[in-house]
């Protein structure tokens, strides 16, 4: 006992803090040494014993306890349970205490082999250190400035940053929770907390001991521990958040694919480097062992808020809910208002009925009133109850009596800015009127396959066969392109309508845009000497014939008799004659495969 008591006063153990005592232990372990407990202490004195005592004591066992009742060694008597019971809760506790110690060493193994701790004092390993505060943190505000600038599109030229959003979340309408899963990004860095956590290291250039900052490694991991299983899911998303972000803003790909490769870069670096050895030099710094989710779990405290695809469902559910109570309160308006909403219809009604009267009014579709005389003209060998052909009749009307109102400086449209949205009536004409344009050259693609279907009819060279089956051909893609071109067409003269109805039916919004309405229109003749409809209007009566006219177009390309799948307008003698020679052709198609 004497030596022991020396050796303590040599090392001054009583002096030692607990983490340089267990340092000194592992050491002491690691040497060779072994930790004796009390029932190999039992056996070690009685053996001793055993070989000091004569013969006649052999059976009678030296009793060193104060009470007679507690035998030692191996003599232990069947009526004597209270040592058995005395004897447990030291073996339990000292168990505990081994586990306890073998865990830490574990542990410290781990945090060493990663390189996150010095070899002695336990200390945060500076290289570690300067890893985190030169690669972690810039990695971590690279990939939140480049995903918040995918995401929140602002260009100085364009008042419109709102759309441009919207258009890049709508890459996202399927998979919501990829755009929460960028928007956590952010929440992997928090500035405090890491300038806490190197304190130490860079401004006090001291130790950083790792078990003092149990708090601030828990924070640390938490939102990396959050985002790690959806690491491959982040780089996807984020590159598709860039892609469509290129598009929006019109960056070439020699700037944004190198933004894509970087943000993978720095998702690489933070769930396969930084983060596993985070996770060693957290278990060591708390001395715990997190072997299974439910551990982690419980120990980050974790909560159904911080689980990916919290928010998405709450949005939903926010969405479903709005959505319901929107439709609840549309009901109960439309009882209120159904008077009104009717009105409203039959006012619409009214204009395109106007519209309608209107064109049969003015607009002719004889060739000869549309100067379609000569062979050489596309549509000559059109039949007049073309559907494609009255289209282009009436498209030509609008051209030429009403664009003036649209694309010349004869009408004056204020251009309008209401919190950053600019309301540009002029540009929206300008650009429907340039599609409209755009359109001869499909219809001059049509007329050339009317042409050479024709020639093919009235070809006599050919075979009755082969001419009926070149004919089903022919007749097939003029069928093809007649459907795209009038939903082309439909299209454009849609918007022009919505643009119309807009700017016509909303007092408030028509005074707020036209700028002379009551200025006086007039245009020098033409060399034929004939005037524009519109020569001698007023601004707002003349933007209202032309809306009656765009009203009238509308209904008829849409649900009047220029609508429906047809080429020729159904009721005409020439319909009748067309369906009649498909169905023969058809019959002697079906006659040449029976035979074949």
């Amino acid at each position: 006992m004497g030596d022991i008591d020396n050796t303590r006063n040599r090392l001054k153990l009583d002096n030692l803090k607990e983490d340089d005592r267990r340092n000194l232990f592992n050491k002491f372990v690691d040497a060779g040494g072994e930790v004796v407990t009390n029932r190999k202490k039992q056996t070690a004195s009685d053996s001793s014993s055993s070989r000091k005592t004569t013969p006649n004591n052999y059976n009678k066992p030296k009793n060193n306890y104060p009470n007679n009742n507690t035998p030692r060694g191996n003599y232990v008597y069947t009526n004597t349970p209270q040592s058995t019971k005395k004897e447990k809760p030291n073996n339990t506790l000292i168990v505990k205490k081994q586990k306890s110690m073998f865990l830490g060493l574990k542990l410290w193994l781990d945090a060493l082999s990663s390189k996150t701790i010095t070899t002695f004092g336990g200390n945060v390993h500076n290289k570690f250190l300067g890893f985190i505060d030169k690669s972690v943190i810039s990695a971590f505000l690279e990939m939140d400035t480049l995903i918040f600038n995918a995401l929140n599109p602002i260009d100085d030229n364009s008042l419109e940053p709102k759309s441009k959003k919207e258009k890049i979340l709508a890459q996202f309408s399927n998979d919501l929770e990829d755009i929460e899963l960028l928007e956590r990004i952010r929440d992997q860095y928090d500035e405090n907390i890491y300038k806490t956590f190197l304190r130490q290291y860079k401004d006090l250039h001291s130790p950083t001991k790792a078990s003092s900052y149990v708090n601030e490694l828990k924070a640390m991991f938490k939102p990396l521990y959050i985002l790690h299983a959806y690491s491959s899911k982040l780089k996807l998303a984020g590159e598709k958040a860039l892609i469509a972000y290129s598009i929006v803003d019109n960056i070439s790909k020699g700037v944004i694919n190198p933004r894509i490769s970087n943000f993978k870069k720095d998702v690489d670096l933070i769930y396969s480097k930084y983060y596993p050895k985070l996770f060693s030099l957290l278990q060591y710094a708390c001395k715990e062992k997190l072997e299974t989710l439910s551990d982690i779990n419980n120990f980050l405290g974790i909560t159904e808020t911080d689980i990916v695809g919290y928010y998405t469902k709450l949005k939903k559910e926010r969405d479903l809910k709005l959505k319901e109570e929107t439709t609840k309160q549309q009901k109960e308006e439309t009882k209120d208002t159904k008077t009104s909403e009717d009105n409203e219809e039959e006012k619409l009604m009214k204009i395109e009925s106007i519209g309608v009267k209107l064109i049969e009014k003015v607009v002719s579709f004889r060739k000869a009133d549309n100067n379609i005389e000569i062979e050489g003209d596309p549509f000559f060998n059109v039949s007049d109850d073309d559907k494609i052909y009255r289209i282009k009749v009436l498209l030509d009307f609008l051209d030429r009596e009403y664009s003036v109102l649209f694309v010349s400086n004869k009408v004056k449209y204020n251009l309008l800015y209401d919190n950053l949205v600019r309301t540009d009536y002029k540009s929206d004409f300008n650009n429907i009127f340039l599609s409209l344009s755009d359109s001869n050259s499909r219809f001059l693609e049509y007329s050339d396959m009317c042409k050479n279907a024709l020639k093919v009819e009235r070809d006599t060279s050919l075979r009755f066969e082969q001419r009926v089956s070149m004919l089903a051909e022919k007749n097939g893609q003029i069928s093809y392109t007649a459907k795209n071109l009038k939903s082309h067409i439909v299209s454009i003269i849609s918007s022009l309508k919505k643009k119309l109805d807009k700017l016509l039916l909303d007092k408030v919004e028509r005074e707020r845009i036209i700028a002379n309405p009551n200025d006086i229109l007039t245009f020098f003749s033409d060399v034929s000497g004939s005037k524009k409809r519109i020569q001698g209007y007023n601004v707002l009566k003349a933007l209202t014939e032309a809306y009656y006219f765009v009203s009238g177009f509308y209904y008829l390309i849409t649900s009047g008799e220029l609508s429906g799948a047809g080429i020729l307008i159904e009721g005409s003698k020439k319909a009748e004659e067309y369906n009649n020679k498909k169905d023969e052709d058809n019959n002697v198609n079906n006659d040449e495969k029976k035979m074949i």
